[in-house]
C-alpha cells in the first residue's frame, strides 16, 4: 500500500529544465534582494513568508530525493533482471558450444576410423 505523500514512482521529471550555475547564482540573487525589500517593508511577514517558502522547498526537495530513490530502486530491480537474462543465456551458449565439442569430437572420430 502505497503512503499517500509517497511521489508516484511514474511520475516523469524529464521535463524539468536543467538550471546553469550562472541562473541559480541570478536566480539566487534576486530573491535575497526581493526578501531584504520584503523584510524592511513588513518584517512579520516577510519572516512568515520565509518560512513557509523554506518549509515548501524543503518538502519539494524530500519528495525529489523519494522519487529518486524509488527509480533507483526499479532501475536496480530491471538490471538485476536483465544480469539473470545475461547469466542464463550465457549458460546456454556454454551447454549448446559443449554439445557441438561432443559432437566434432565423435564425428572426427568416426572419420578416423573409417581412414
Amino acid at each position: 500500500m502505497t503512503n499517500k505523500k509517497s511521489p508516484d514512482p511514474n511520475q516523469d521529471f524529464s521535463n524539468i529544465s536543467i538550471l546553469t550555475a550562472d541562473q541559480i547564482k541570478a536566480e539566487a540573487k534576486k530573491l535575497i534582494e526581493d526578501y531584504c525589500n520584503f523584510f524592511q517593508k513588513n518584517p512579520d511577514e516577510a519572516m512568515a513568508a520565509l518560512v513557509e517558502d523554506v518549509c515548501v522547498h524543503s518538502t519539494v526537495l524530500a519528495q525529489l530525493q523519494q522519487a529518486i530513490f524509488v527509480k533507483n530502486g526499479q532501475l536496480q530491480k530491471v538490471i538485476d533482471s536483465q544480469q539473470k537474462v545475461i547469466e542464463k543465456l550465457e549458460d546456454a551458449a556454454k551447454v549448446r558450444t559443449s554439445q557441438i565439442s561432443k559432437r566434432l569430437e565423435k564425428l572426427e572420430a568416426y572419420f578416423n576410423r573409417g581412414m
